[in-house]
């Protein structure tokens, strides 16, 4: 479960409730519960809500896995290669 609803749950709190009193909206609360990313003052302001210290954000929004660039296509692998 997201542990940022999870903590808001806990305190019997609607996700109204939490946007209110971290001063974003309500719809911003939804859509991290649903794992999407959002900016490092909303994550403050949450966390601060919930009296969370910003020490473990880490373990509230879990940092975002690097991304990979995709393989090069084989012809190109094998034109770099033979020009070479």
């Amino acid at each position: 479960m997201n542990r940022i609803r999870a903590a808001r749950q806990a305190r019997g709190w609607t996700q109204a409730d939490l946007a209110a009193r971290a001063r974003v909206s309500a719809r911003t609360i939804h859509a991290i519960e649903k794992g999407q990313a959002c900016r490092q003052a909303t994550k403050r302001k949450i966390l601060g809500a919930l009296g969370v210290p910003w020490e473990i954000r880490d373990d509230y929004f879990p940092r975002p896995r690097p991304v990979r660039s995709p393989a090069r296509p084989a012809a190109v692998a094998m034109l770099t290669s033979k020009s070479a």
